[in-house]
């Protein structure tokens, strides 16, 4: 069974999310309302209802497209372990003003909450050298890969991207073993 697209809800839904995102820029999380977003997006207060139940929940629909936009390059280029880090971190740096926004907020912890569901649904791509004995240390295995991997990516986002991503991605490979 297919889900139909409605072209002007997702529409709507990317002018919510570009209004949050201006708005960010501007002034800190806290100050934005729901009628700000609204007004800068040409929408009705229900509309923003019907597609989010809060500002952050606009905050993780962002970090989801930034994900999906991931997710979809790697899935057609058939990365092995040791190239994916380089993605990685390649795909952070384009979006590092939207997560120094995050980190400024107090809000870099939303990414972590996505990290554990993004490599499940990436657990084809990325693989493992090990077989896990059942499903639940499968799930704390990904735990630790998410934590470790935001962790790193806050740290490197707060020192400013200093180090390349090809350094990052060797650090990652030694710190991971693989």
């Amino acid at each position: 069974m297919s889900t139909r697209v409605n072209p002007i809800a997702e529409r709507s839904k990317k002018w919510l999310c570009d209004a949050m995102l201006e708005f960010l820029q501007e002034k800190p999380y806290s100050s934005i309302t729901i009628t700000e977003i609204c007004d800068k997006a040409g929408l009705v207060r229900k509309t923003f209802y019907r597609h989010f139940t809060s500002k952050e929940s606009v905050l993780v629909a962002i970090i989801d497209l930034m994900f999906e936009e991931f997710y979809e390059y790697i899935k057609v280029q058939n990365f092995g372990p040791h190239e994916m880090p380089l993605v990685y971190f390649n795909h952070w740096k384009k979006h590092k003003d939207f997560l120094n926004i995050l980190i400024q907020n107090q809000l870099f912890a939303l990414l972590n909450d996505q990290y554990v569901h993004y490599l499940e649904v990436m657990d084809h791509l990325v693989g493992t050298r090990r077989e896990y004995q059942n499903e639940i240390e499968k799930e704390y295995m990904r735990t630790m890969m998410a934590g470790g991997l935001w962790s790193i990516l806050k740290k490197w986002i707060i020192r400013g991207c200093i180090e390349t991503p090809e350094k990052m991605a060797k650090m990652t490979l030694d710190f991971f073993d693989v």
